[in-house]
């Protein structure tokens, strides 16, 4: 079951290279076993560094200029197996955060077995762009409908961005028994990253909806320091979720998506802007 959550993990990586400066970078994607046993713990464990977070981009203003034109790429992809593989029949659309109206198909549509897909480019009026991605596969894989929210308008062009779908028989798997998925809930995946998107291990996710703690949340970070800054949210309330986190006495900028029925929910928590 670790593998699966390894290969979200490696997910999160490209995620947030994409969001980083434009997306112009092209990570690899490690694959992070996080079930592999320690075959033994010294007796005397050296203390670890403490980390050192780069949290200089907090209260920043928001941009208030973008491209004129902004596209937006990636690959679908599903779980086969230990990793991910390329998914076809698969529509992507960027949606308008404010009320999902659809600005614009991506093409192919629906994606081929490649599973790449362009979306815009958008015009923007040189105003930064509040959108998400919405995906959907047809046929019978049973995969939830993906959304993936940047961590805040974009203002450039987004490159390599990875949407995975996923079924639920696989987030079950990924609850190892011990947290189930139902279906009439919602499914978050949360990167927690500092100001130059490097992982924030020790950080508390808040996912909220309205006043009241959401779904029930796990820190892959305990289980290994790969995945540190990576947060699952098992059934997640319907409606408009605040995401946001802490560190120490760091208050990281929050953001709205949305939960629904089988959705599958991916975004990034930064500091700010």
């Amino acid at each position: 079951m670790g593998n699966l959550r390894a290969v979200l993990s490696a997910s999160a990586v490209a995620l947030i290279a994409a969001c980083d400066g434009g997306g112009s970078a092209k990570p690899d994607a490690p694959i992070i076993l996080l079930d592999a046993a320690v075959d033994a713990v010294p007796d005397s464990p050296p203390l670890p560094d403490a980390p050192s977070y780069d949290f200089s981009c907090v209260g920043n203003t928001a941009p208030t200029t973008a491209n004129a034109m902004i596209s937006v790429t990636g690959t679908a992809q599903g779980l086969s197996g230990m990793s991910a593989a390329p998914l076809d029949m698969v529509t992507v659309e960027a949606r308008a955060v404010s009320n999902d109206a659809v600005l614009a198909t991506g093409v192919p549509a629906p994606t081929t077995s490649a599973g790449t897909f362009t979306v815009g480019p958008l015009a923007s009026n040189n105003m930064p762009v509040d959108a998400y991605l919405r995906a959907q596969r047809a046929g019978s894989g049973g995969e939830r409908v993906t959304l993936v929210y940047p961590p805040s308008p974009l203002t450039t062009n987004l490159m390599d961005a990875p949407v995975l779908m996923i079924s639920d028989a696989q987030l079950n798997q990924l609850g190892m028994g011990f947290i189930t998925q139902s279906a009439n809930k919602g499914f978050l995946a949360v990167f927690v990253v500092d100001c130059a998107d490097t992982p924030v291990a020790g950080a508390n996710l808040t996912a909220k909806l309205g006043n009241t703690d959401t779904g029930n949340a796990i820190d892959l970070g305990t289980f290994a320091p790969q995945a540190a800054g990576t947060w699952f949210v098992f059934d997640a309330d319907v409606g408009d979720i605040t995401v946001s986190a802490t560190y120490g006495s760091t208050t990281f900028r929050s953001h709205v998506i949305k939960s629904a029925a089988q959705t599958a929910t991916t975004t990034i928590v930064r500091p700010g802007f």
